[in-house]
């Protein structure tokens, strides 16, 4: 098992809105086809497996984003309403729970919501992903933010997610997200 490297991309515009980003494997091979599977296919997901692996990576060559005394709270990505009825299950959330019970943090799967979204990412070449998420997502309403937050989502492809997530959640008053992933698109 590989872990990806983490930060942004020579490719990336500016800083962005997130202090890190890392990614266990690369998204391809096996992995790809286990994602694809969960995620379009229904086929049963290995988020236990999965979680004990981000676990792992955490205590281990991560441990320098999460300091002695850090407990951030984990928030999955959110998939709309539709999608999660289709797929019966939202795979960062399940990954999430799992590592929040393994990690003793914090877990909010609502903290954070997809408002819209007019094209699934994955369909998207990655020069329209950004504007593609943009203002797509929103803090529940009447929900405290915590000032640490471990983002977690499925597949980092071009960070337009990443980013627009960590930016409505900053927006709402984060002061320090990390953003962790399963896999990794490399270009």
């Amino acid at each position: 098992m590989r872990s990806g490297r983490g930060g942004a991309c020579a490719d990336c515009p500016g800083d962005p809105p997130f202090a890190a980003a890392r990614s266990l494997f690369p998204y391809e091979g096996e992995v790809r086809e286990a994602i694809r599977a969960a995620k379009y296919g229904g086929m049963a997901t290995p988020a236990g497996p999965v979680a004990e692996r981000m676990f792992a990576a955490i205590r281990q060559e991560w441990a320098d984003l999460f300091p002695d005394g850090c407990r951030p709270v984990i928030v999955p990505v959110p998939i709309l309403p539709r999608k999660y009825f289709r797929r019966g299950f939202n795979l960062p959330a399940l990954v999430g729970g799992r590592l929040a019970r393994l990690a003793g943090w914090p877990f909010d799967p609502l903290l954070l919501l997809r408002t819209r979204e007019r094209l699934p990412q994955a369909a998207l070449p990655l020069s329209l992903r950004e504007g593609n998420v943009r203002g797509a997502f929103a803090v529940s309403p009447g929900r405290g933010i915590p000032p640490e937050i471990l983002l977690l989502d499925d597949v980092y492809t071009s960070g337009a997610t990443a980013a627009e997530c960590a930016r409505t959640l900053k927006r709402a008053g984060a002061e320090h997200i990390v953003i962790l992933t399963v896999s990794r698109a490399v270009p």
